[in-house]
């Protein structure tokens, strides 16, 4: 028996040294005097929370002064202690001094030392106690099973915790109910919902009976998945079988709904919280927040997140978030800093996320000094921008033209250790083929290439739109087939670009082959297309074909804007047709459609050209009243109709 012991503790302390522990030392303090026994002080200890005194007064026991073995038991109850409290370090140092001391673990400590490494990541640790066990005669229980079960399903590792589970049944250990809740919890978290039902099926047919662990855990993949209906009826099973809801069914429940949209639904379950005496938490008040936000109910929101404080429930940075995010999308940027402060004054410390939403609300506002001042802000709390948060400020640039701004964010990137990804490329490519500078979109291009980034349809739907804008349609084509060699498929919007290029080139008969290309593409045109299509036949002449287009659209359920209207009006005035543009044109706000500066400016200058300019000079009239500005093609329009109206004499 002695021989064993040795052999034991051996491979123990063997096992303990991979972790590589510094030296150890007792600490100076001690404790001089006891109203109990130093063992019972330290159980005392434990049981209070005390753990860092527990820990020293266990290390003082095994010191040279006291020489004394505390019970298995005590050694347990610290172990657990400091593994709840995630103290893992402190609870391998205890079970290497056990093992030191000749403490003799048993299977409760074996299996406490697994749940050890499986939550501090080190499954691999875990696996080698497991191992060391079955070499010297323990036998593994459920609980030995179901820990090393968790920390492969912690680490998405659900392949080999499904073998560990066969393996454990083998051997005619029983699985219990938390055995199945973790693997079911593993498949859900993987989006295995079809074999998390099936392994539910497994419990029934074994006898277990599923709690509220289980059906929570089945309604929250539900509601990922978008099954809302399904997770219902999970609900109100549950309820039928006597188990009683808790705040985390409900949590999964209202973000399912909130995230779907379905916002009145997701309040209905948020009141119900209250009948059943469930008090609502973090987690709930930031999903109903947040589904407010996207809602547009940005005062119900603020309401609740107000609320939450007279409730005694801290916000945490997703609640701050999620109500930042809706100040922003309200063009509420103040309000949002204001928020950014008061959390750092309430010890809630933002997030990448905090300043990306902020920042593309500045950038999306077209003010990028502050966006950029907020940015450089960000080192300061310690929060590195993340590739996301640089494209928003790159679209930002972009988009205001200032590509040389956006382009000296783009090569910083590197020394940052943030990697430009699709996206970024795709947003550079697109903001210099806007401004007409496609020799730089394709030096941008060629160099995704070298850097094993490979673009996407938004990549080239950019580059097409360049190109064709550019009147390099043979360059765009050439892009377009391009995409079928990558097996990317073209999108509504590559169509869309290439059509109106095709258009403006009055190569009407290669665009109509495209737009009816796409119907077997199982692409539907929308108003974009129509309107790049009615504008080439307008351009072009042909007012048949550009009408007939226009009274197709509603057959599939396309409605005209502003842009059909104001190509059709055009054409309609270039051809002498005052009166048909003009029904046109009063038709428009009936379809709740204003007409711009373009409409006007045609029909201004049809009217004029039409020798009409007293029915001009009323349209001019009418722009103000309707917060229209005239430009220099209004100005031109009318100076050349008045020039006319007065015989040359202007």
């Amino acid at each position: 028996m002695a021989m064993v012991a040795a052999m034991r503790r051996k491979t123990m302390l063997s096992i303990c040294k991979m972790n590589l522990f510094p030296a150890l030392t007792i600490p100076q303090h001690c404790f001089q005097t006891f109203n109990a026994p130093v063992e019972t002080r330290i159980k005392e200890l434990c049981h209070a929370n005390r753990l860092q005194e527990a820990l020293d007064t266990f290390k003082h026991l095994l010191s040279a002064k006291f020489k004394s073995i505390p019970t298995i038991i005590t050694c347990n109850l610290l172990l657990t202690g400091l593994v709840r409290r995630n103290q893992h370090e402190s609870a391998l140092s205890v079970y290497r001094l056990m093992i030191e001391a000749d403490i003799a673990p048993d299977l409760i400590t074996l299996n406490i030392v697994i749940n050890c490494h499986c939550q501090r990541g080190r499954v691999d640790y875990a696996f080698k106690v497991f191992e060391g066990m079955e070499a010297h005669g323990y036998v593994p229980d459920v609980i030995t099973f179901s820990t090393l079960i968790k920390g492969l399903c912690r680490e998405g590792r659900m392949e080999d915790a499904v073998k560990l589970f066969n393996q454990m049944v083998s051997r005619k250990q029983v699985p219990n109910l938390f055995t199945y809740n973790t693997l079911l919890d593993g498949l859900c978290k993987l989006g295995k919902a079809r074999q998390a039902f099936g392994l539910l099926a497994v419990m029934l047919i074994k006898g277990h009976e599923p709690d509220a662990i289980t059906f929570t855990t089945l309604m929250d993949r539900l509601c990922k998945e978008g099954k809302l209906q399904e997770a219902n009826k999970l609900l109100h099973h549950m309820l039928n079988k006597g188990y009683d809801p808790d705040a985390v069914t409900y949590n999964a429940l209202i973000n399912g709904f909130c995230k779907d949209g379905k916002l009145d639904k997701a309040m209905n379950f948020f009141y119900e919280m209250s009948s059943r005496s469930i008090h609502p938490d973090v987690v709930t008040y930031s999903a109903v927040i947040d589904g407010l936000c996207k809602d547009g109910k940005l005062q119900e929101a603020r309401k609740l997140f107000y609320e939450m404080t007279d409730k005694n429930i801290c916000p945490n940075v997703v609640t701050c978030n999620a109500l930042i995010d809706g100040f922003c999308k309200e063009g509420k940027l103040d309000d949002a800093r204001k928020l950014l402060h008061e959390m750092t004054g309430n010890s809630i410390c933002p997030d990448v996320v905090t300043y990306s939403v902020i920042i593309d609300g500045f950038c999306k506002k077209g003010n990028l000094e502050e966006a950029i001042e907020l940015f450089y802000e960000m080192p300061n709390t310690n929060i590195c921008p993340d590739v996301l948060l640089y494209n928003t400020l790159i679209d930002g640039f972009c988009k205001k033209s200032k590509l040389g701004n956006a382009t000296k964010l783009f090569r910083e990137m590197p020394s940052k250790n943030i990697r430009p990804d699709v996206v970024t490329y795709s947003v550079l490519i697109d903001g210099f083929c806007k401004e007409s500078k496609l020799e730089e979109a394709m030096k941008l291009f060629y160099e995704m290439s070298s850097k094993n980034i490979c673009p996407n349809v938004v990549v080239y739907n950019a580059l097409i739109d360049g190109f064709s804008k550019g009147g390099k349609l043979d360059e765009a084509r050439k892009f377009f087939h391009e995409m079928a060699d990558n097996n990317i498929c073209p999108d509504i919007v590559t169509y869309s670009v290439l059509i109106e290029g095709f258009c403006k080139e009055d190569k009407l008969e290669e665009a109509m082959k495209l737009f009816h290309e796409m119907s077997s593409k199982n692409l539907c045109p929308d108003v974009v297309t129509y309107s790049a299509l009615i504008d080439g036949f307008c351009k072009a002449g042909n007012l048949e074909e550009a009408r007939k287009l226009f009274q197709e659209m509603p057959s599939k359920n396309i409605c005209p804007n502003v842009v059909t209207y104001s190509a059709l009006i055009d054409g309609l005035c270039k051809a002498g047709k005052l009166k048909e543009a003009m029904k046109l044109f009063r038709e428009m706000p009936t379809k709740n459609i204003c007409p711009n500066i373009v409409t006007y400016s045609v029909l201004v200058n049809g009217f004029c050209k039409g020798g009409k300019f007293e029915e001009a000079k009323k349209l001019f009239h009418e722009m103000p009243n309707k917060d229209i500005c005239a430009n220099v093609v209004t100005y031109s329009a009318l100076i050349d109709g008045l020039r006319k109206a007065s015989g040359g004499r202007v």
